[in-house]
Formats: C-alpha cells, structure tokens, sequence
C-alpha cells in the first residue's frame, strides 16, 4: 500500500505540501510567543543590550559617564519587528560634537531602525561629562602577584622600560590617580631572574581602577629572583631521662647536621643555630626516632622539615665494690656519689673507706669536704632592657632549668639551703635574636664551690605583638 503511494507523484506533492504547512504553522506560532500585540494589530518588543556610541572630539576632550547598553523597545508590524531584533546594525549613540565642556544631561538617540518602527530608548538621557583632555607622565610600580615567585625564593627590585607612560584624562580624574602600576601574573613560581611585559594600569586611592588612556599601555619588566634562608647546624639535646636506670645516653647523632631556614635576612641574622630536644623517657637501647625539624620564630619554613636522629646509649656499671678495690689498690679514697635532692639542703656525707672507725672527732667530721646536688634550678633572667616589650624563650636547656652541686665542709654544706642562691642569665643589651650568654650563681658564699651541668643558656629573645582588640577597647 506504502509503496504504491509512494510511487504516486501526485502523492508525495500532497504530502510534501501538508509537511510544509505544518512546519510554517509551527515556526509562525513559536516567533509569536516573543511578540506582543498591541493595538491595530501592531508588535511590541524589546532589544537589549544595545551597544552607546559617544560622538565627541577626542584629541582635544574626555567624556565621562556615558552607559556601555541601552535597551530599545520597538512597535510596529510583526515582520518589521522581528527584522529589526535579527539585525545587528542598531546603534544607539550620543552626539556630543557642538557640546562644551561641563556636566549635562544628553539625548540618547538611535540609527539603524525602520523609519515606520516607533523605538523608546531606556534610559533616554544620560548625565555626561565634557572636559578637557590633559596629559601626564607618570612613573610605573611593578607588582607581583603571589604566585610568581616560587617558595624559597623572593625578588629584588625589577627594572621597568620605559620607567614612565603618558596618562591622558581629564584633570580631575587624573587628580585621582594614587598609583600606577604593571601587574605581572602570568609567569608562575619562578626561581631565577626573568624578562616578561605587563600591562598597565591606573588607580585611585581606594585602589578603583579609573578610565584613562596609557601610552603605552604595556611594559617590559625585568626581575631579579634569588634564594632566601640560611643554612645552620643542627644541635639535638636529652631531654628527660631513660626509665630503665641501668640506660644512660651516650650520643645523639643524625646524617642531617644542617638545616635551612626559609626566612627573610632580617630573621636569619638571629639565627645560628637549630636545637632539638630528643625525648628520651622511652629508651631502653640504641634506636633511630624521627623528629620534626622546629621553624624559627619569623621564619616561613625549614628544609629539610624532619630528620632521623640516631640514638646511642649504654649500660650502667653496677659492680661498686670492684671500683672501690680499684681504688684501694691505687692509693685513692672513693667518695660516695652526692645525694641528688631537688630545692633541699639535705645531704649526705661521702664514706671513707681509710677512717679509724674508733675515732670520734667530730671536728674531722665537719672539715671534710662534702658536696650536694640541687636539681631543677629555675634559671633567673635579668637585665633585658624594655622587659614588657619582650618575651624570652629557652632554647637550651629547654625547660630553663639546670642542677647544681656546691662543694665545702659538712659544717657549711649543712647550712645551705635552696633559698640562698640564684642561678641567673644577664640579658643586658641583647636585642631580638637567638642569645649564648653564661650563666652565674648569686648568693652563695664566696667559701663555696660549684659546678653547673652547663655553663651557658641559649635564650631567644622575642619583640610582643601588640593586642588589637586591647588597643580598639583603649
């Protein structure tokens, strides 16, 4: 049936025509949609976005305000309508040629419609200003955005050419020019000096960019890059004591001696060296522990961020007896270890193996020479000048804290007592920075001896960041 139909001229001429009739009815329909009727059959739409054209003489005047669109609607026939938004010659423009220069309201007019289409312009008027034209130099910043420059790395001053552009406005805009600047953004993460061109632009003092005409309205820009951060020694300290008492550290050592500190020259200046204490509670033998390298106060980063630190130890020699024959058979007198005691005068005189035990001198007795330990002295600062300005840190020892062991005669070690003596560090004249200084011990005795279990502190001094919020309150 199909195929005798099909055969049939006459047939596909019917049916190619009801297709058509169709398709025509369809396409009428949907440009309809679009379209408003309005009064005696006339069309009614809207065209946006139509593009302002400002006729002016621009070698000698500036115009300002003018809008970038206007919105046209237009009336008239359905085809006439619909032609006119198919066309993209419309114009709206603004005729400033006889004008003078002041602030004014200006007809906005259109070219490129049908003389028997009615168009209403919105806004119909703009408020426009005619100065004009002024020309200046001005000399070119370069800016960097962040990105440019590669971590570990900053840039010297870069070199502009030209150094200075002309900038034509009119005077009161160009009043308003704060900076003039060449943005460079497109290099990435640059590690050594490069050439590059940039664009350039003007701004006010809220950084609003002004429209201005720049000549030439891009720059060659030449930047120097070079490494930042030094390089120190690395120095790892015990910190704490093994729980097996029979363990004592022998060494602490790493392949890593040095570090780099990332840091601007005004921080690394401060800094000679990198201490990190090793936590040592836990070890009962050798053993490799990994630890976090710290950043210095100021400094961005470290290189290389962590490091393994070989530790070494060894065992306790137990056989006191053997030591004390040694001795003996030497000549020597043994004396008993001193009896370690915190912020106490408590001591404990040191056996002598030679003494005539019938012997009741008492006074032998109180001349022999003993000494005590008093561990976990807080060490004192004094003598940093402005101290409310600053903080101070310890470094080593890090928990600012040393032993002490006094030697005299039992009659004198016996009236010691942890309140007579300080242990002080003299931060007089020292300024920010990381400080070696040497510790002393005020107030005791001058019949007295001592030994510190170091000799120095390392102290780094810090300048306070002032409190906003106390200053907004004040």
């Amino acid at each position: 049936m199909m195929d005798r139909i099909l055969s049939n001229k006459w047939s596909v001429r019917i049916i190619s025509l009801i297709f058509a009739a169709v398709l025509f009815t369809y396409i009428t329909s949907s440009s309809d949609k679009t379209l408003s009727m309005g009064e005696s059959g006339t069309y009614v739409d809207v065209i946006n976005n139509v593009p302002v054209e400002v006729y002016y003489d621009k070698d000698k005047m500036t115009v300002s305000g003018a809008p970038d669109t206007v919105d046209v609607t237009v009336t008239g026939s359905k085809g006439l309508v619909q032609l006119a938004k198919s066309q993209s010659n419309l114009v709206a423009y603004i005729d400033l040629k006889k004008a003078k220069a002041g602030t004014q309201n200006a007809k906005i007019q259109i070219k490129g419609l049908s003389d028997r289409l009615k168009a209403t312009i919105n806004p119909a008027t703009a408020k426009v200003t005619i100065a004009e034209k002024v020309t200046k130099k001005y000399t070119v910043d370069v800016e960097l955005n962040k990105s440019v420059i590669a971590d570990g790395y900053q840039a010297g001053t870069a070199k502009v050419k030209p150094k200075k552009v002309s900038i034509t406005g009119s005077q009161e805009v160009l009043n308003q020019i704060a900076y003039v600047k060449a943005t460079v953004s497109d290099e990435k993460d640059q590690k050594s000096d490069f050439d590059t061109t940039a664009t350039v632009s003007a701004f006010d003092a809220n950084l609003n960019k002004l429209d201005v005409e720049i000549d030439p309205g891009q720059v060659d820009v030449s930047v120097p890059v070079s490494k930042i951060g030094k390089t120190v020694p690395l120095r790892f300290q015990q910190s704490g004591n093994p729980a097996d008492k029979t363990v004592t550290i022998s060494s602490l050592t790493s392949d890593d001696t040095k570090v780099t500190v990332i840091a601007p020259e005004s921080v690394t200046d401060s800094i000679e060296q990198i201490t990190i204490p090793i936590d040592v509670t836990q070890i009962t033998g050798d053993k490799t522990v990994e630890v976090k390298v710290p950043v210095p106060t100021g400094a961005t980063s470290v290189n290389p961020t962590s490091v393994k630190v070989n530790i070494k130890t060894t065992k306790k020699q137990n056989d006191q007896s053997s030591n004390n024959d040694a001795n003996k058979s030497s000549g020597q007198t043994p004396e008993a270890p001193a009896t370690t005691t915190p912020d106490t005068d408590t001591t404990t005189p040191p056996a002598n193996n030679d003494k005539d035990e019938n012997s009741d001198d008492n006074s032998d007795t109180e001349d022999k020479q003993v000494s005590t330990e008093f561990r976990d002295v807080p060490i004192t600062i004094t003598g940093l000048n402005n101290s409310e300005s600053f903080n101070t840190t310890f470094i080593d020892p890090v928990s600012g804290k040393v032993n002490i062991t006094i030697n005299g005669t039992q009659k004198e070690i016996d009236t010691v007592e942890r309140s007579d003596f300080n242990i002080v560090a003299n931060l007089s004249n020292l300024q920010e920075g990381i400080h070696t200084v040497p510790l002393a011990v005020h107030g005791l005795a001058a019949n007295f001896t001592f030994t510190l279990t170091q000799s120095k502190a390392e102290i780094q001094i810090v300048k306070k960041v002032a409190d906003a919020s106390n200053q907004d309150l004040s």
